[in-house]
């Protein structure tokens, strides 16, 4: 008999669990993401993220921009400022502008000059001192380029996105940035970079 009451015990403590289980998450709302700043990887080795939703595309930490041409609401070029580590004492920002979307992917080198090989896109991290009000900017070279690939997309109501208005879309990019950049101070120093992204 006591083996029997302690069956049903049994019985009757997993048949709640699983009604708990069951319902817990299912009251929740979910929360439709319009746009996301999505930052995950490293800076010299130190782990780095963001995921920020629904926060506006121009934000204190994340500012993007797409520019088309006159004749269709396609991105033709893509420009990115993002501060990928932030304490009391300095802020490192990165910056990125990728001339042209329709490609997938680039080495972006020196934007000195002397330097061989040119490119549109452009690539560099910015360190400001806020102590000593000074910020010092590292930058690919000819001989270590930054390494930049991405896939462009548009949010449309089939991304799963719900939208208020028939036909209403807009750009959105994802990829990944990496490489080592260089300082020319009077002490050079190098940053290594490399940071998964989406954006829309």
């Amino acid at each position: 008999m006591k083996l029997l009451r302690f069956g049903y015990a049994l019985l009757w403590m997993a048949i709640s669990l699983l009604m708990i289980a069951s319902c817990s998450d299912d009251d929740e709302p979910k929360v439709t993401a319009y746009h996301q700043s999505y930052v995950k990887g490293k800076v010299n080795d130190e782990n780095i993220a963001m995921n920020d939703l629904n926060s506006s595309i121009l934000s204190e930490k994340s500012m993007y921009e797409f520019r088309s041409n006159s004749q269709s609401d396609i991105p033709v070029e893509f420009d990115w400022q993002v501060k990928l580590m932030e304490t009391k004492d300095s802020i490192v920002t990165l910056h990125l502008h990728i001339d042209d979307v329709d490609r997938i992917n680039c080495a972006i080198y020196s934007p000195n000059d002397k330097e061989l090989i040119k490119t549109p896109n452009t690539c560099y991290v910015a360190v400001t001192d806020l102590n000593k009000q000074v910020t010092k900017v590292y930058h690919p070279t000819h001989s270590s380029p930054v390494f930049a690939k991405w896939e462009t997309f548009m949010v449309t109501a089939d991304s799963g996105v719900d939208i208020d208005y028939v036909g209403h879309r807009w750009p959105g990019i994802e990829g990944r940035v990496n490489g080592i950049l260089t300082c020319d101070d009077t002490v050079p120093g190098i940053m290594k970079i490399d940071i998964d992204f989406r954006l829309y």
